[in-house]
């Protein structure tokens, strides 16, 4: 099977998976209605710090696991594959468990340290039982790379595609009818991640060999290539998670409620889930890059990427465009109390623009070996970002916090455009992403005009219907129609 067809095929079990992640909207609206706009502003909270500590113990351990098995998955002894598996899950882990006993004795210092009486009360009953999940988060992400370092994407997209948000939903439901506050949806996270560890004992058992991870664990030996790859790319993934959640972060300790960050988190949550996208390609295209780059195929590897971000592209800019029309209603469906004034997502959505258009490029860097120039560009990026949330978020407020967040992404992107073609010799073809980009640029200027000066096409809902069509319309017929055929047989065609 060709690359194209391979990395189509493994493009459409990740569509598979997106589709799945509908649930996450569906569990704003749950969580909201049924705990309140405050438990979900504590609990975007502790996610995010969740996520960040989570970045930091298995990002780097994880792209190196899926590197290695895709490297040594086709020869006849698989004693490398494994010697690199024990390594992942020996250092993710471990450190995991020194993390947990250090967040158990000091959590609540440091919580108390930074958060007033008012955010830090709940916050701390959350993050006291969501940090429980951590070894065991760490163990199934491990598993995951594996299997698609396997060329396996199905395991990927039906954990969290699917059963990520549909069990932290059900169990949310669950946990409320027993205790309807901070504790009971810290428990429904925890039950949630627990489901999610037994699933991946079940995918490793199917895939790979127990026996011959424990051999690895008898004669274990460190791998330093591996561990020279994951400790400088856990610390840039955790600082690029960092630069993508400390908006909601610093705006409590700037003395913002927990319902306000709440309807900032809201806002921000449905606009993150544009980039999902750009994951339904990233991932299947991960080890293609390592195969590519590896055989010196890089007019081939800029080829592929750069069709692989004109699909994005395509498919991205039209959400952000309806998303534009539509966000007071998407708001006031997830709860009545965030109807008020949602100008701070205009500011947002250029970051899941940026994401989906150019951000294919920093796992290019990543996975051709060069964690340590990513790392580079993510704590120039991530002090940045501190900076300018300082200095925005006082006068600006939610709308400064959005500000900072797209700065922040726009440097980012410009560092990693590039270092791919520098140091990983992929270059973007221009001819084949330019389309849907000035697609876009003419149905957003329209839509611009149309909201500023036509005020019938705000006036009700089938207005801002009739809004949305010529939209679409205009960056439809811009794309041109044989173009959205092929996105479509790309998505479908196997």
């Amino acid at each position: 099977m060709s690359v194209g067809k391979e990395l189509r095929a493994g493009a459409l079990v990740n569509l598979f998976g997106v589709i799945g992640k509908m649930a996450a909207p569906i569990l704003l609206v749950v969580v909201n209605r049924l705990y309140g706009t405050d438990i979900f502003g504590l609990f975007i909270t502790a996610n995010i710090a969740i996520e960040i500590i989570i970045a930091f113990l298995t990002s780097g351990f994880k792209d190196g696991a899926m590197i290695f098995v895709s490297r040594y998955a086709d020869d006849d002894e698989h004693d490398n594959l494994y010697i690199s598996l024990a390594n992942a899950f020996s250092w993710s882990i471990g450190i995991s468990i020194i993390v947990l006993i250090i967040s158990i004795i000091f959590g609540d210092d440091f919580l108390h340290i930074a958060y007033k009486e008012e955010f830090n009360t709940g916050l701390s009953i959350m993050f006291k039982y969501m940090i429980l999940a951590i070894p065991f988060m760490a163990f199934e992400r491990i598993v995951l790379a594996a299997t698609q370092g396997l060329k396996i994407m199905k395991y990927d997209a039906i954990s969290n595609g699917w059963l990520r948000p549909i069990s932290l939903l059900i169990t949310s439901i669950f946990f409320w009818t027993l205790e309807p506050g901070a504790l009971g949806m810290a428990l429904a996270y925890f039950t949630s991640q627990m489901l999610l560890f037994c699933i991946s004992v079940y995918y490793f058992t199917r895939e790979l060999s127990w026996t011959k991870l424990f051999r690895a664990f008898l004669r274990f030996k460190i791998n330093t290539e591996l561990l020279d790859f994951a400790i400088p790319q856990s610390i840039n993934m955790t600082l690029n998670r960092f630069i993508t959640g400390i908006d909601i972060l610093m705006l409590p300790l700037f003395g913002v409620s927990p319902t306000v960050v709440g309807f900032y988190g809201a806002g921000s949550m449905i606009i993150r889930e544009i980039r999902s996208i750009k994951m339904v390609f990233s991932t299947a295209f991960a080890p293609f890059i390592v195969r590519l780059h590896k055989e010196q195929k890089f007019e081939e590897l800029s080829h592929h990427f750069s069709k692989t971000i004109g699909w994005i592209a395509t498919l991205a800019i039209p959400v952000i465009l309806l998303i534009t029309i539509f966000k007071s209603q998407i708001l006031g469906i997830i709860h009545p109390d965030y109807t008020d004034n949602t100008t701070f997502m205009f500011f947002l959505l250029p970051i899941p623009y940026l994401f989906c258009s150019f951000s294919l490029a920093g796992n290019v860097v990543a996975m051709t070996g060069h964690s340590r120039l990513t790392l580079m560009n993510s704590i120039i990026v991530a002090s940045t970002n501190i900076i300018l949330n300082i200095l925005l978020i006082p006068p600006f407020g939610l709308v400064g916090a959005a500000i900072a967040s797209t700065i922040a992404m726009l440097i980012l992107n410009i560092f990693e455009v590039i270092e791919a073609r520098l140091v990983a010799q992929t270059t973007i073809y221009f001819k084949d992403v330019i389309r849907p980009h000035l697609s876009g640029l003419a149905a957003g200027s329209f839509l611009a005009f149309a909201l500023i000066n036509i005020p019938w096409f705000t006036s009700t809902f089938i207005a801002q219907i009739v809004l949305a069509g010529i939209t679409l319309s205009i960056f439809a017929l811009g794309v041109g129609k044989n173009l959205i055929s092929k996105v479509k047989t790309k998505l479908t065609s196997s």
